[in-house]
């Protein structure tokens, strides 16, 4: 299983996006067009394909129950080039490539947070419109990813804090295009 395991990722790897190589004149390959969505789907580590999964099965079945199969296959492509387009202008020096789908899940949860509100349990100012709400919670869990890269030594801020927000970013922004593409003949 694990010789299986990495002849896939050795296949992968060359199809996998680094915005420091898109820019160096990686955009030249038809391939690399791919590599957003391709590299959602190689395994960063366990724990944070752990939480991915999770996120993945609490959120997308609501928002695949209001979207339908094809919006949430759209929120999933979208959030990762969204995640690939914000490393690109915000770090277009990392070299780091993706691995492991942070943007495509935020951009679902995203999706989420605007179909449904944030949850009752989450502590966020129910004063604040849904938009502000969102922006909390990303404020917030911006903190907690700080803390636990300072507390590591420090990783790749484009890979663990810009890819995920562009996702969050897109979700929330397509959400509610999408519910009304989806009930436009209603």
């Amino acid at each position: 299983m694990t010789t299986f395991a990495l002849a896939i990722a050795g296949v992968a790897i060359p199809f996998v996006f680094s915005p420091g190589l898109f820019l160096a004149g990686g955009w030249q390959d038809p391939a690399i067009w791919l590599s957003p969505v391709i590299s959602q789907f190689l395994v960063s580590n366990i724990v944070n394909t752990v939480f991915d999964l999770i996120f993945l099965l609490i959120a997308g079945r609501f928002v695949e129950r209001s979207l339908g199969a094809g919006g949430l296959i759209a929120l999933f492509v979208v959030g990762a080039y969204a995640g690939a387009l914000a490393r690109t202008l915000l770090t277009p020096w990392s070299l780091i490539p993706t691995a492991g789908a942070d943007a495509a899940v935020f951009a679902i949860i995203g999706a989420y947070f605007m179909l449904y509100g944030v949850p009752s349990v989450i502590p966020v100012a129910r004063h604040y419109s849904r938009v502000q709400q969102i922006g909390a919670l990303a404020l917030l869990w911006l903190i907690v990813q700080l803390s636990f890269m300072m507390a590591s030594g420090g990783m790749e801020f484009s890979l663990t804090i810009i890819n995920p927000l562009g996702g969050l970013v897109a979700g929330v922004a397509l959400a509610r295009p999408l519910l009304a593409w989806r009930y436009r003949k209603a």
